[in-house]
């Protein structure tokens, strides 16, 4: 039997408008990202609204638990004090008691509330991606045929399970994370200024350097990160192609063929994943 050669999406129709969009409607619409970042998370905060209470909850905990994780450090240089005031005229053991269970009951009060809040994100998390994805599902039986003669298979499950597991991952860690940092930082910077002004000024342009090379990376780091968004969409697409017209590859000998394809999208997969990871770390 001749050996045709079997291609990722040929057995999608190609008409509409241009650029394979519906007629009349827009050209070129795929690969899109967010250029409004705030504009994006005001959305999605909005999309989570009904959680809204218990995301209040969490963000309480987790400023209550950075501040004792803040205070703490002050109470064991107290507990040093008293120690080393007492080395020559008598340690005062009721007060070094007194301190230390104080210094435990802190810590131990930070790591419970860090804990509840944890879980509360993971929660609200895991729910919000669930709704997403009811949601998306609902959406994409609804859309026009135009859509998939342009849109890869593969695309549109990249969205309803990659995509949606990056935004829920987002959700978890960025919010309360923020809130934490922006505590322990301004905590931090307080505590510095009391002890020592010449040093904290050292470590505040040490940081804004640090921010400006992290920032620089995440530039860099960017435009890989939406590349391998892209090649896991073709990659999903051919392997869903693959499988569900098996006996079309059959049929034409195509199973060669569809190894080196598969091969040379998951090389190419790989290389924007390692780009983007060296980038980060570097």
């Amino acid at each position: 039997m001749e050996r045709n050669e079997y291609k990722l999406g040929q057995n999608k129709m190609k008409h509409g408008g241009p650029m394979g969009g519906p007629p009349g409607g827009p050209a070129g619409m795929g690969g899109e990202k967010a250029k409004d970042l705030v504009g994006t998370w005001k959305k999605l905060l909005d999309y989570c609204r009904r959680y809204t209470v218990v995301f209040i909850i969490a963000l309480v905990c987790a400023f209550a638990g950075t501040v004792l994780t803040l205070i703490g450090p002050d109470k064991l240089s107290e507990l040093t004090d008293c120690i080393t005031d007492g080395i020559m005229t008598g340690i005062d053991m009721n007060a070094i008691v007194k301190i230390g269970l104080t210094l435990v009951a802190f810590y131990a009060f930070s790591y419970i509330l860090s804990a509840v809040q944890g879980w509360i994100m993971a929660t609200v998390t895991q729910r919000v991606s669930k709704t997403m994805r009811s949601d998306i599902s609902r959406k994409i039986n609804c859309l026009p045929m135009w859509f998939y003669n342009r849109t890869t298979t593969g695309d549109v499950l990249s969205r309803v399970t990659n995509d949606v597991d990056t935004i829920g991952q987002s959700l978890n860690q960025s919010i309360g994370n923020l809130l934490t940092s922006i505590v322990l930082f301004v905590g931090s910077l307080f505590m510095m200024l009391i002890t020592n002004g010449i040093m904290t000024l050292t470590a505040v342009v040490a940081s804004l350097f640090g921010f400006a090379v992290m920032f620089a990376i995440m530039g860099r780091s960017q435009k890989y990160f939406a590349r391998q968004q892209k090649h896991l969409g073709e990659l999903n697409g051919h392997i869903e192609e693959m499988y569900a017209g098996h006996t079309v590859v059959k049929a034409y000998n195509g199973e060669e063929n569809s190894q080196k394809t598969f091969d040379k999208m998951n090389g190419k997969l790989c290389d924007s994943g390692s780009r983007r990871s060296a980038w980060q770390v570097s």
